[in-house]
């Protein structure tokens, strides 16, 4: 990595669940880090969330000192996504003297730091503002096995949920996505439905070394106590039958695994099937 460029990145303190193990592998890139803390101590939707033991985690992970604390209140019941906006919005406008802005969400697991590197380096050949990465899905997880997506053949599943990196001069436009040209890095021969789509405006494709080893999304790898704590907070929180989803099919997939076909929340064709991993 270029010696002059400085790394920023944030931290969102809502979901303490991986939030030691997936910022400790980024930690050692950074130059700037800053968590964006609810001064009220709720979330998007206005439930309260853990927030003081997210911190606590963050001042754990951050024994270089580099970690900033910008408060604020990001509530608004009826647009949550709006509200996320503005929130990682606040934590990227407090790092403008950055390069490039790390925005890893706390359950998204990195393999090690060298995708970044390779992401920045692209991206800087290529003069683009934002980058995205391909990521694996974990959909449950129990003591003995987790639920991977995975594409209807049973090869493994990719998604792109937005960037990873971003410039600190670009504003973003929904959640973490930006407006103008974005680099998507790929897997070769990767054919999951977002990557066999024609691109989107401004959407710049170059495959990855076949080496690389996607990040690992655990969004909804969780304990059910931790499941219905997301579902009630999440920005999408408005846009599914929270409970329903829950009940009928998170909950049931360690008996309903091999049923289960387009079954995403929002897009259900994005996600296939599952398959059983033992853990």
């Amino acid at each position: 990595m270029s010696s002059s460029r400085r790394v920023g990145a944030y931290v969102l303190p809502g979901d303490p669940t991986w939030l030691e193990r997936t910022l400790s592998v980024y930690y050692p890139l950074l130059d700037d880090l800053v968590v964006p803390v609810p001064q009220d101590g709720r979330g998007w939707t206005g439930r309260p969330l853990p927030v003081d033991e997210c911190v606590d985690i963050v001042r754990t992970v951050d024994t270089r000192g580099i970690a900033r604390f910008v408060r604020g209140s990001w509530i608004d019941p009826q647009d949550p996504l709006g509200a996320e906006t503005r929130q990682r919005q606040a934590a990227v406008d407090a790092m403008p003297d950055v390069d490039w802005v790390v925005q890893l969400d706390g359950d998204e697991l990195l393999p090690s730091p060298g995708p970044l590197v390779h992401a920045m380096d692209r991206a800087d050949a290529r003069d683009v503002d934002a980058v995205e990465l391909p990521m694996r899905v974990v959909f449950r997880r129990t003591r003995r096995a987790r639920f991977e997506v995975v594409r209807p053949d049973g090869a493994p599943h990719l998604e792109y949920p937005g960037p990873v990196l971003v410039r600190p001069s670009v504003p973003l436009t929904s959640t973490r996505r930006t407006g103008g040209e974005f680099l998507r890095l790929m897997v070769p021969g990767d054919t999951s439905l977002q990557s066999a789509r024609a691109p989107e405006p401004g959407e710049i494709r170059e495959e990855l070394p076949a080496q690389f080893e996607s990040i690992v999304h655990n969004s909804w790898g969780r304990s059910p106590r931790e499941i219905l704590a997301k579902v009630r907070s999440w920005g999408h929180a408005n846009d599914i039958r929270r409970y329903r989803y829950y009940v009928a099919v998170w909950l049931p997939t360690p008996a309903t695994w091999r049923l289960l076909r387009n079954f995403h929340p929002l897009v259900s064709e994005l996600w296939p099937r599952l398959r059983r991993v033992a853990d």
